[in-house]
C-alpha cells in the first residue's frame, strides 16, 4: 500500500496525503478527516525509516529533562506533545536523573536518531555537545534562562518575580525572619534573587538562604531536620522553597516534629504540582503554566513562534500566587 493508493481512495492529491502524515495543522479538518479515514480503510503503514532517509530527520522531537520524577515535567511533556502532534511529530521523553553525563548520552542518541530536534531542561548549563549538534543542523530550544549571552533560542517563564511573589506574600503575612531553600540552577537561583528584592524592599527583614544539591522531598526533610535541630528561636518564621517537592518534603518533617505550620511557620512552594492541593496542609505555592511553555517551545523549535513574538510569549507564562493553607491569609 502506498501513498498514491491512499491519494487515489481518498480523492486528494499525494501532497496532501504527505501533509496528514507529517504536517496535518496545514489540512483542513474535512480534509484530514477523510485521509485519516482512508488511511485507516487501507491499512496503510508508513516506512518511517525510507521517509528518516528522504528527508533527512524522523518526525520525532527530543525532550530531555532533569528528573521526570518532578510532576512539573510530566505537565510540560504533556503541553509539548499537544503542540507536536499538530506538526506531524511525536515526543520521545528522556530522564537524565540529574547526572549531566546521562544528559550527554540522550543527546548522541537523539543525534544518532535524527531527531527533528531537542528540547532541554537541563541539570545545569546547556551542555557543549548540544550546542555543537545545533551547529550541525539539529535545532534545539532551552527551556529556562540561559546563563550567558548565545546564538540559541530559549523559552521561559519569569522566575525572579515568581519568587518575589513568594516572599512578598509571607512578608505581607507579616514574617520577617524568611529563609529560601532551593538548588543551584539558575532558575532556582533566580527565585533566590526575587525573594531577596523583595526582602530588600521590605526593610526590617531578613533573608536566610539554604542551598540543596536537588530539590527532592528527601532534601526537603533533610533541611527540616537541620532547622529542628536549632533553639526555637533560631527558627524561621518563613520559608519559601525552590519547588513543591522540597515544600512537602520540609513540611512533612516540621509537624513531625512539632512545628505548626502555618502558626508557627508559613511555607510557600513553586510550581502547583498536583500533590501541593492534596497534602495534609495544602501548600500556598507559585503557579507556573507549565503545559503552555511545553507547547510553545514546540512552536519555537517549529518556527511558528518567531523570535520577535517571543517575549509576548513570555509574558503569557507568568506565575501567579495560590494561597492555600500553609500560609496565613491575614498578618
Amino acid at each position: 500500500m502506498t501513498i498514491r493508493d491512499v491519494a487515489a481512495h481518498a480523492g486528494v492529491s499525494r501532497s496532501t496525503v504527505s501533509y496528514a502524515l507529517t504536517q496535518p495543522g496545514r489540512l483542513s479538518a474535512d480534509t484530514l478527516k477523510r485521509v485519516t479515514a482512508s488511511l485507516q480503510d487501507l491499512g496503510y503503514i508508513g516506512n518511517a525509516a525510507a521517509r528518516q532517509l528522504r528527508v533527512g530527520h524522523s518526525q520525532a522531537i527530543g525532550l530531555i529533562v532533569s528528573n521526570a520524577a518532578n510532576p512539573i515535567y510530566a505537565e510540560l511533556a504533556e503541553g509539548a506533545d499537544q503542540e507536536a502532534a499538530l506538526h506531524g511529530r511525536v515526543i520521545l521523553l528522556a530522564n537524565s536523573r540529574e547526572s549531566p553525563q546521562r544528559e550527554k548520552d540522550y543527546i548522541a542518541f537523539f543525534e544518532s536518531q535524527q531527531v527533528s530536534g531537542i528540547l532541554i531542561a537541563p541539570v545545569d548549563e546547556v551542555p557543549d555537545e548540544l550546542i555543537e549538534l545545533g551547529r550541525r543542523g539539529t535545532p534545539f530550544v532551552l527551556i529556562g534562562t540561559p546563563s550567558r549571552p548565545d546564538d540559541y533560542r530559549s523559552l521561559s517563564g519569569d522566575n525572579t518575580l515568581g519568587g518575589h511573589l513568594a516572599a512578598s506574600h509571607l512578608i505581607a503575612q507579616g514574617r520577617r525572619k524568611l529563609l529560601y531553600v532551593g538548588g543551584h540552577h539558575l532558575h532556582a537561583v533566580e527565585r533566590s534573587r526575587g525573594a531577596q528584592a523583595a526582602v530588600a524592599e521590605a526593610g526590617n527583614t531578613t533573608l536566610e538562604v539554604i542551598r540543596v544539591a536537588k530539590q527532592t522531598a528527601a532534601e526537603g526533610e533533610a533541611v527540616a531536620r537541620a532547622l529542628l535541630a536549632r533553639p526555637r528561636t533560631g527558627l524561621p518564621d518563613g520559608i519559601f522553597c525552590g519547588n513543591d517537592l522540597l515544600a512537602l518534603g520540609l513540611m512533612h518533617a516540621l509537624l513531625a516534629g512539632g512545628i505548626d505550620v502555618p502558626t508557627d511557620v508559613s511555607l510557600v512552594g513553586y510550581d502547583d504540582i498536583a500533590f501541593a492541593d492534596f497534602a495534609v496542609v495544602p501548600l500556598t505555592t507559585i503557579r507556573h503554566p507549565e503545559a503552555e511553555l511545553g507547547a510553545g517551545a514546540v512552536r519555537l523549535l517549529m518556527g511558528t513562534l518567531p523570535d520577535d513574538q517571543i517575549a509576548d510569549a513570555e509574558a503569557s507564562f507568568q506565575p501567579r500566587l495560590v494561597v492555600r493553607k500553609t500560609s496565613l491569609t491575614t498578618a
